[in-house]
């Protein structure tokens, strides 16, 4: 299970810590069509204590908030990592692959009503598991 709670973590953490591309020759001239203020870089964005070091996470602290902010992708592949680390730690042992995307959308619903709980949280909340 640690080499799968490595391989997420440092999905996130590179999702959190990316840098925005430079843009191509011919669009540099370009003035930029809203003020370099109105939106803040993703380098900037707070993580939650969950984050110890660059690409180290603790899997039972990551909020919610880590993981709504991280990119549609990484946050995709992030809730499948937790649905499984989950549904193990419960003693879960068969899972309906029918019900997966609408457990996640419940997660993840709750995660955006209460971004300050962890993940691991929003779960037990959202379906009623224990572990």
């Amino acid at each position: 299970m640690k080499r799968y709670d490595v391989a997420v973590l440092l999905v996130c953490s590179l999702a959190a810590c990316a840098q925005p591309s430079a843009p191509p020759p011919q669009q540099a001239a370009r003035p930029p069509a809203t003020p370099p203020q109105a939106a803040p870089l993703p380098s900037s964005r707070v993580t939650s204590e969950a984050q110890i070091a660059p690409g180290r996470w603790v899997v039972d602290q990551v909020q919610c908030s880590d993981l709504l902010g991280a990119a549609d992708e990484d946050r995709e592949t992030a809730a499948m990592f937790y649905y499984g680390y989950l549904a193990a730690k419960a003693g879960i042992r068969v899972i309906d692959v029918n019900e997966i995307d609408g457990n996640v959308r419940r997660v993840m619903d709750r995660c955006a009503a209460a971004p300050d709980i962890t993940v691991p949280q929003a779960s037990r909340q959202a379906l009623g598991r224990r572990g």
